[in-house]
């Protein structure tokens, strides 16, 4: 058991270095058919497949912010096949954002990931929460 659960770290930090890189076909390899997701933020009710959902946002997300980065700062093994992580998504922001960032300023906004596993070591569950906050003055400044 417990190095089923050192495989599941493993996973997740994979996850999140294709995340890093930009690499959505490397994100995907390492979640489920069917697998769901949610961004906390969008709603209480926002699952939606990891295919056909998210991973437009992971597709695009890097398109707005060519410089966007993930820096995993804790990995927690949790009961059953969960992890939870806390990171960091930075990148310079595409304009000024008054009282936040002037534009090409690296931001820095953390997040946290609930990561569940199928079990075939595949992420079949995603929550992600962060400070929604920062974001919406990003995305309000460049309105």
């Amino acid at each position: 058991m417990k190095n089923e659960m050192k495989d599941l770290k493993s996973i997740a930090q994979s996850f999140l270095t294709a995340y890093d890189a930009h690499d959505v076909e490397g994100m995907l390899a390492v979640c489920a058919d069917g697998a769901l997701g949610r961004y906390a933020p969008y709603g209480r009710k926002s699952v939606v497949p990891i295919r056909g959902g998210l991973d437009a946002i992971w597709r695009a997300f890097p398109q707005a912010v060519p410089g966007f980065r993930v820096e995993v700062d804790e990995m927690i093994l949790a009961e059953g096949n969960t992890v939870v992580i806390q990171a960091i998504m930075s990148g310079p922001v595409p304009s000024d954002v008054p009282g936040i960032a002037k534009k090409g300023e690296v931001v820095f906004i953390p997040h946290a990931y609930i990561l569940r596993f199928d079990t075939h070591g595949k992420i079949s569950r995603l929550d992600c929460y962060w400070d929604n906050t920062a974001i919406n003055s990003v995305k309000a400044s460049a309105l």
